[in-house]
């Protein structure tokens, strides 16, 4: 991996030391060029330049095949519909699903409210259960999800990642035990996409959704919903559009057909569709387990900086390597004071408060020298000095 060439792909690294792609992921170059490209080619000039719809749902296959790819669909082709975010991806399977009155759900009390919210409004409208399991020290551990599934258990919901403390889910464990109790896992994930390698057919996950502008480095408004082939014939979308039909050429009013495969949750074509796949492609290049290593390393660092600091505790789970992801949280003095200063340096550092706690995700163009120049400042103000 030639950290020295990736990082010339990254202008944020001339202006600031950005360690917050759990929130935002700045851009690579090529990412940046192609949305340039697509606003003036297409956006300057209407539809003028634009190809057929032929040619671009022909384009979408491909950039199916990019994302598809990526998380080892099966068939990608049939696996991968296009979405603006990641909240569009779970709604859209939340309400696809033929739920029956009494049903559960399984959340747990550390996901974001995309991974909450829909469930509880599901709940409302179905009459619906929904169990938490309530983490232990920052774990959500297997067994809990053993005691609380039963016949009745529709869904696992669950982040990839949680957003707050780094902790990474056993996919295939959580898979397995909803399999084995005839339910389904529906996997949130944006916190592990671009740092975390995700293979959908390994885990035996269901269906996935995941939005392209954090650790893919993406757009906003781009993002993917993964629906495993067999399982999509079984669900009656109603967030469509007009590519969500059989016949995305046939634009007069007739009987709708759902499309295969996933691609019947797929409202309209845009510009997320390729300005994602760039990123993905960009990402694919760099190889998912390079940056993996890479991020993996720049925290072991951080923690080891952490741990010698007497008034800062640790918050993310990271006893089992199998837990950890590229999020770090941990407690220090003066937090919300030292993440407002952090931002007003001459060379801003960007991480974010969560949870009461100072939150740091690198990326692939971060540096070691990056980590222990942030972490210096952190504990300069979290002393008081410089205030």
């Amino acid at each position: 991996m030639n950290l020295e060439k990736i990082r010339s792909d990254f202008p944020i690294t001339d202006k600031a030391i950005y360690l917050n792609h759990a929130a935002i992921g700045p851009s690579p170059m090529p990412v940046i060029e192609e949305s340039q490209k697509w606003l003036i080619n297409y956006k300057t000039y209407g539809e003028l330049f634009f190809p057929s719809l032929a040619d671009q749902l022909e384009e979408q296959n491909i950039h199916r095949k990019t994302v598809g790819s990526f998380i080892n669909a099966k068939v990608p082709e049939e696996e991968i519909a296009f979405t603006y975010n990641t909240s569009y991806g779970l709604s859209a399977i939340a309400e696809g699903i033929q739920w029956e009155n009494g049903q559960q759900i399984i959340l747990n009390d550390l996901e974001y409210t995309s991974n909450s919210y829909t469930y509880q409004a599901l709940a409302k409208k179905y009459n619906l259960s929904i169990d938490i399991i309530n983490n232990k020290h920052g774990i959500l551990p297997l067994e809990d999800y053993e005691e609380k599934i039963h016949d009745k258990t529709r869904l696992i919901a669950v982040s990839h990642v949680q957003f707050s403390n780094g902790f990474r889910s056993d996919l295939g464990s959580l898979a397995r035990l909803a399999h084995e109790n005839q339910a389904e896992i529906i996997v949130d994930a944006i916190q592990s996409l671009g740092a975390i390698p995700v293979d959908v057919q390994e885990d035996q996950v269901d269906y996935l959704a995941a939005g392209g502008y954090k650790w893919l480095l993406g757009q906003l408004g781009t993002g993917f919903l993964y629906v495993k082939r067999d399982l999509a014939e079984n669900l009656n979308p109603t967030f469509i559009g007009s590519m969500s039909d059989a016949s995305a050429l046939s634009l007069s009013h007739h009987v709708y057909q759902p499309a295969t495969g996933a691609r019947r949750f797929q409202a309209s074509l845009g510009p997320n569709a390729n300005l994602l796949a760039k990123s993905v492609d960009y990402i694919s290049k760099i190889g998912k387990m390079n940056i993996f290593k890479h991020i993996m390393k720049l925290t072991d660092l951080l923690i080891d900086l952490i741990f010698q600091e007497p008034n800062f505790k640790l918050r993310s789970p990271v006893d089992n390597a199998n837990q950890r992801s590229g999020i770090i949280n941990f407690v220090c003095p003066n937090a919300e004071l030292v993440v407002s200063k952090l931002r007003t340096l001459p060379k801003p550092i960007a991480i974010s408060l969560r949870e009461g706690g100072l939150r740091i995700s690198p990326h692939c163009y971060n540096t070691e020298e990056e980590i222990k120049l942030a972490f210096a400042r952190i504990k300069e103000f979290s002393r008081g000095i410089g205030q």
